[in-house]
């Protein structure tokens, strides 16, 4: 049976360069340059494997993943780059474009791509100009830099004045200009993002879109100070936020509300910005006995790796990452998950209803493809927990009547007992689960595949206690089966996970997400 799942993707919160590495001598951002008459082939191949998903094989922003993603992917044929150095709608510059396919664009679903190399993301940016053109009256092709170009319009990066420090008063200074600015028109009086015109408010396209909410929001082009200072400065092109450049505001005064909307940030989210290994790598510990236990003391020992999350769709209550253990006897892994969700859902019988549910991503070839499902030549083993399933392996079935407690009668042909027509009809995911974890493969959209009830080998278990999930998966190192993902000393093997907050009616591709990382058997 095929299952249609979508995309496990990931933002990276990696800074851009800071005013101080100016000082330091540090290169400055490049000025934009025209597009290449041809497309590279190597930017070709590259944005083919990684970025046409979602943007398109023509970069139009209408890649087969964009339906599950919003905000939407970027249509570079409209020359609109919200996370820029330039100002107004200025074109970006080659270095604005790297550091966004380096870093992606935190709290959407524009991934991190830092595990590709120096020379491939120079080569994709160079792909991307060559993408961003319009077509004319005529029907010829024109592309926006080379236009830019001659036109002598390319403009140069803004110049970001050192920053200074963020006293009382400062601050102080910053509450007037939010307020004078009507800043919370938008954004909110306390900076939630719940401003009285957020329901007008619509991005270039006609959506809706939402300010962003800086108690608890990831900040999309970067949180520091110089990123801000440019966000504030510039403005972001397509969406409501206007620039507030040197005819507004004074400098002293920008560098003044870029720390007010910073001390808006809560204490217990800010952290999660920038948590990632710092080596990319989940190092998998050697142990004498398995802890197979979501609650065995044995995980209390271990420094768990937090790795960073972010919504494929806007989420209410985000989990903004996910504590990963991992450990080995020789014979068996055992990986531990755990995050916060304050309200477990682990009943699916209405079809509003959505089950809480978690999920890992191996790489068969070994190398980082597509981080949505994988692609032709690196298809993937995924192993996925369901709440649901969890209920049913610890002999809590749950009935309709569990739902529809005043429901008097529904006898259909079984008086004794309600109708489950997916059990009825062979339904694979409706039949009784010896396992809470289902084992499958990907290779790319659409590829979804159940592997047979013969070869499900991924034990676990998954408990939640005091607002927190804990899921153990627990499968031998090595395994017959030629769609497994194998184990193996000195190996690692490229690992990303996914979370549903069946709460919030996540489900398929409405999920939050993990880049790619590493998992090391040292």
């Amino acid at each position: 049976m095929r299952i249609v799942n979508s995309t496990l993707l990931y933002r990276s919160g990696a800074a851009f360069v800071s005013a101080a590495a100016f000082a330091l001598g540090a290169a400055p951002a490049s000025f934009p340059a025209a597009a290449p008459a041809e497309p590279p082939a190597a930017g070709r191949i590259v944005y083919e494997q990684h970025c046409a998903a979602c943007h398109g094989d023509q970069g139009a922003g209408n890649g087969p993943a964009s339906v599950w993603l919003y905000p939407k992917p970027r249509n570079f044929s409209a020359g609109q780059f919200k996370i820029k150095s330039t100002p107004g709608l200025a074109l970006p510059t080659d270095e604005d474009l790297l550091q966004s396919v380096r870093r992606g664009l935190p709290g959407s679903s524009m991934p991190s791509f830092a595990y590709l190399t120096d020379e491939e993301l120079r080569e994709v940016v160079q792909h991307v100009k060559f993408l961003t053109a319009r077509t004319d009256a005529s029907g010829k092709r024109v592309n926006l830099f080379d236009e830019a170009a001659a036109g002598g319009q390319l403009a140069q990066p803004v110049v970001v004045p050192s920053e200074l420090a963020a006293g009382v008063e400062e601050l102080a200074l910053g509450r007037q200009i939010y307020q004078k600015m009507q800043c919370s028109l938008c954004h909110g009086e306390t900076g939630a993002g719940d401003g009285p015109q957020v329901p007008t408010l619509k991005d270039a396209s006609g959506l809706p879109v939402r300010p962003r909410d800086f108690n608890t929001g990831l900040f999309r082009g970067g949180h520091t100070g110089r990123d801000l200072y440019l966000r504030i400065h510039n403005g972001l092109p397509g969406t409501p936020m206007i620039p507030y450049g040197d005819d507004v505001l004074k400098p002293a005064e920008r560098w003044a509300l870029v720390h007010y909307v910073q001390s808006l940030r809560r204490t217990d989210v800010a952290v999660n910005d920038l948590l990632a290994p710092e080596d990319d790598a989940i190092h998998v510990r050697r142990v004498t006995s398995l802890p197979t236990e979501p609650m065995d003391a044995a995980w209390e020992s271990l420094d768990p790796v937090r790795v960073p999350l972010n919504p494929l769709w806007p989420e209410p209550n985000q989990v903004y990452a996910v504590a990963v253990s991992a450990v080995t006897d020789g014979n068996k892994l055992a990986v531990l998950l755990q995050w916060r969700d304050e309200l477990p859902q682990n009943t699916a019988i209405r079809v509003q209803d959505f089950q809480d549910a978690a999920a890992l991503q191996f790489s068969l070839s070994g190398r980082y493809g597509f981080l949505g499902m994988g692609d032709a030549q690196n298809p993937v083993n995924l192993w996925q927990w369901k709440a649901g399933w969890q209920m049913e392996v610890g002999g809590d079935i749950p009935e309709m009547r569990d739902a529809y407690q005043a429901m008097h009668v529904d006898t259909y042909f079984q008086p004794e007992r309600q109708f489950a027509t997916a059990t009825s009809a062979g339904n694979i995911l409706a039949q009784p689960h010896k396992s809470p974890i289902e084992d499958a493969n990907a290779c790319g959209f659409g590829s979804f595949t159940s592997q047979p009830l013969a070869q499900q080998n991924v034990a676990g278990k998954g408990l939640w206690h005091t607002g927190f999930w804990k899921v153990v998966f627990v499968r031998d190192l090595k395994s017959k089966d030629p769609d497994d993902v194998q184990f193996a000393a000195g190996k690692s093997v490229p690992v990303a996970f996914a979370i549903w907050n069946g709460e919030q009616g996540d489900r398929n591709g409405r999920k939050m997400v993990s880049n790619w990382y590493q998992l090391v058997l040292d």
